[in-house]
């Protein structure tokens, strides 16, 4: 998996792909230490059927002990990278994943209305758990690897 060297590269690759590739944005953190460590992915699904190609992109920062704060800054985060690569997605599937659940039986249930707003007014489109994959399985695993 090649991490995002610049978004001009991920452009480039979409702009190689059929227009049946879908397009799936997403944005995990986890706290290490004195960190807050964000991963976004952007995950290229060929022919939304033949596998798929993921760019990732990792960012520490000063530790976030708002769960309110940290959740939104993954919505903010996916949002600015979907924004920053919507002009090579054309009439590709093109959809925002969020790490929130919302079951009000979880916690990042509290932000639901305000990310699924935010996505919607950039004019995207936002996906929750179970189904936001990019979000809750792909930038997960690689937030597993990160080292503070």
């Amino acid at each position: 998996m090649p991490a995002i060297k610049s978004i001009e590269e991920v452009k480039k690759f979409i702009a190689g792909t059929s227009e049946e590739s879908a397009i799936y944005v997403g944005c995990d953190s986890r706290q290490l230490r004195s960190k807050t460590i964000f991963v976004t992915v952007v995950v290229v699904h060929i022919n939304s059927n033949h596998g798929a190609k993921i760019f990732w992109k990792v960012d520490r920062v000063k530790r976030i002990n708002s769960i309110r704060q940290r959740l939104l800054e993954e919505v903010s985060r996916a949002v600015y990278t979907a924004l920053m690569i919507a002009d090579a997605v054309g009439e590709r599937p093109f959809e925002v994943h969020l790490d929130i659940n919302p079951n009000p039986d979880h916690r990042s249930s509290i932000i639901v209305k305000e990310a699924v707003g935010y996505v919607l007014a950039q004019g995207l489109k936002p996906v929750l758990k179970p189904d936001a994959i990019a979000a809750s399985a792909v930038a997960d695993f690689i937030t597993a690897d990160v080292r503070p």
